[in-house]
């Protein structure tokens, strides 16, 4: 376990070292106790729509010191399996063991509504720390499909991912939420950053006549984002009118349950159809090119969102139609609910030399390495990975309920919802999506 940038990173989870997220109901008691500590509960920001708040904590360390070193095994014994060898509680885990432990002895088993703000990463192309396997690739320039002349109202769909490239095939079929939704052009151009127009040209290709509304809510040069700034876009994009959410990022929690802020936010915007790629920890190395380096996230791992109720996940499929080798398969992962291609799919990227990056995950910093590849103006790619199935699969959605003249959700009501009738084994009987429906109820 290291602390960087105010980050605990350990093998399954990474989370703010310092700060909490709280339902306001609970401040009073929270304060108290920790102010008994000698610990100070600062507040930093407040969602009306999460119903949460969030607030940096003072002294920390010192105040949990007082609580005794029996604490500590105290709260490894409450979590067998959570802590791998060499790994200890932070002050953080301390600091709500304690609060939890002693509010339920105190209040019949009540529990103060107290959690981790959670560090998610961008599931990118490639699940590898390392090696050529899963960078993007030139491929030859190809041309978006058209828009119908429909004069309808077009689905729109949301792009939660890095600032966007301004690709000018991409021109006016899309609008930016913030002013820091385009990317800053930087003279040594790394890959991470043709993340988001990728995902939003894959979703583009499947739906021709969407609307896209790019949410940066990745910090393009750490390729981070947590838990709170993740769910506060989500429940302000309810401004946006918004028909589904592509969500190409997430992370795992070490005790495998749902973060609280992101349950409030896919809570909060059910009227949202919400897309998320199941992750890129499949373990299959016998089905996965020479020299790839694997994920160290066990692929029964649960990657959030895309493992809430409330969301649809998807994996990735290879050309063979079998399960991609970075994805985890059915058995692994059973909150799947479809598979989408996924690999060597060809998207918008950057143009000109484009030096490939990885992700430290130990340390949330780029690594620029020494591979790079030229794109030739205006930037075509192919890539790999579950966010890529993720943006098929969405795209896809939403270009069939245009089509039939009904709603994303209606749509995803059918394919992923208790009222339908029999679910397909397959989605394939309709070419123009490619999806593989699993016989699973998931959409509420």
């Amino acid at each position: 376990m290291a602390d960087y940038n105010n980050v605990v990173r350990r093998r399954i989870e990474a989370f703010r070292s310092d700060e909490i997220v709280l339902d306001p109901k609970d401040l009073r008691q929270v304060s108290q106790e920790a102010g008994a500590l000698g610990i100070e509960v600062a507040p930093i920001a407040t969602s009306v729509r999460l119903g949460l708040a969030q607030y940096k904590l003072r002294r920390l360390e010192a105040g949990v010191a007082a609580l005794g070193p029996d604490l500590v095994n105290r709260v490894k014994a409450a979590a067998v399996g959570t802590y791998l060898e060499g790994e200890q509680p932070s002050d953080l885990d301390l600091l709500l063991f304690h609060l939890r432990e002693k509010s339920a002895a105190k209040y019949a088993g009540y529990k103060p509504v107290v959690a981790k703000i959670r560090t998610y990463e961008n599931i990118e192309g490639s699940p590898y720390s390392g090696g050529s396997v899963g960078d993007p690739q030139p491929v030859k320039a190809f041309k978006l499909p058209e828009r119908s002349p429909s004069k309808r109202r077009r689905p729109r769909i949301g792009i939660l991912d890095t600032p966007i490239h301004p690709h000018p095939q991409f021109a006016g079929r899309y609008l930016i939420a913030s002013d820091k939704g385009l990317l800053v052009e930087r003279p040594k151009q790394v890959s991470f950053s043709g993340h988001a127009i990728f995902v939003a040209s894959v979703a583009a290709r499947q739906a021709p006549d969407a609307e896209f509304v790019i949410y940066p809510v990745l910090d393009e040069t750490t390729l981070t984002t947590n838990s709170w700034d993740l769910a506060t876009t989500m429940v302000d994009a309810l401004d946006d009118d918004l028909d589904m959410m592509i969500i190409a990022l997430g992370g795992a929690t070490a005790d495998g349950r749902e973060p609280l802020a992101l349950a409030r936010a896919c809570e909060r915007t059910s009227g949202i159809v919400k897309v998320a790629a199941l992750g890129n920890n499949g373990q299959n190395k016998a089905a996965a090119p020479k020299g790839t380096q694997f994920s160290e996230l066990p692929a029964n791992t649960p990657i959030w969102p895309a493992a809430s109720s409330t969301v649809i996940a998807v994996g990735a499929r290879d050309e063979s139609d079998r399960a991609a080798y970075f994805s985890p398969t059915l058995e692994e992962a059973p909150w799947t609910d479809c598979t989408a291609p996924g690999t060597n799919l060809e998207g918008l990227f950057l143009p000109g030399q484009v030096w490939m990056a990885d992700l430290d995950v130990r340390k949330g910093a780029i690594k620029v390495s020494d591979r790079w590849a030229d794109f030739p103006a205006p930037g075509h790619a192919t890539w790999s990975g579950t966010s890529f199935a993720a943006a098929y699969a969405g795209g896809a959605i939403a270009q069939q309920a245009y089509a039939e003249g009904i709603t994303v959700r209606e749509l995803a009501q059918t394919l992923f919802g208790e009222d339908r009738e029999k679910t397909p084994t397959t989605y394939d009987g309709a070419p123009r999506t490619g999806l593989d429906a699993l016989d699973i109820v998931r959409f509420p």
